[in-house]
This record gives C-alpha cells, structure tokens and sequence, in this order.
C-alpha cells in the first residue's frame, strides 16, 4: 500500500521543492559557444531523461527547463509539476529564430541557434541636423 503523503503548504512555500521531492537533484551545466554558422548552447544534466528536457523561445528568450511533478493529496487530484529552470538566455538579433533547432546526443542536449543569412539587422543611423 502506498502511503499517504500530505505536506501543509506553509512547509512547501519555505522549501527548496524540487531539491528535496524524488532524492534532490544534480547540477545542470550549461555553455554557449558561437561557432561559423551560429551559437551552440550545450546542456548536460546527469538523472534526466533525453525527452525531459523543454525549450521554449518567449519574447526574445531562450528558455531552457524541465518539469517536476510535485505531490498529491489523492490519485483523483490532477498531476501538477513544478519548472525547473536550467538555464535563461537572451537571443542576439543575428540569430534566425525560426531555425532554431535541439537535440541530444552522447549525453547532452545541444541547441543551435543559425545566424540570419542576411547578416541580422546591424546597420548605422546618422543623426538629423
């Protein structure tokens, strides 16, 4: 028989959540190199299944997390989860957003983001008399 777990809420909003729920959790890392055709993002996360990992693109972000299902009072209540942040950055202007691409490979995740092939949108503004 499972046991019923029930947490009062005031103890979950004084807690690290998702550290202490399913054993903790390991430190992700993440890098960013520029290469000839783009910017690679490289994300290892020991513990986390290849699927796991979520990448959203929100107002000139680029949202790197994964999703922890946090406790229910019964097996009827909806299954919530709680995002984990793993990493948050800000998408330079050279970088065609449509084409932007994930996946994982030997054990990390790598997300590609293409630089425009119309060279972006750098350009010089005189100033009027």
């Amino acid at each position: 028989m499972k046991p019923n777990i029930s947490i009062p809420k005031e103890i979950l909003a004084n807690i690290d959540l998702a550290n202490t729920l399913n054993g903790g959790r390991t430190e992700s890392t993440v890098s960013v190199n520029r290469g000839e055709a783009g910017y690679e993002v490289f994300v290892k996360m020991p513990g986390v299944e290849p699927d796991e990992l979520q990448v959203d693109i929100e107002d000139g972000q680029l949202w790197l997390y994964t999703l922890y299902p946090v406790l229910r009072e019964d097996a009827a209540e909806e299954e919530s989860f709680l995002p984990f942040t793993v990493g948050n950055l800000e998408i330079p202007v050279d970088v065609d957003v449509e084409h932007i691409s994930a996946r994982y490979r030997d054990g990390r995740w790598r997300v590609f983001l293409p630089f425009h092939t119309d060279g972006g949108y750098h350009r010089h503004v005189d100033l009027d008399d």
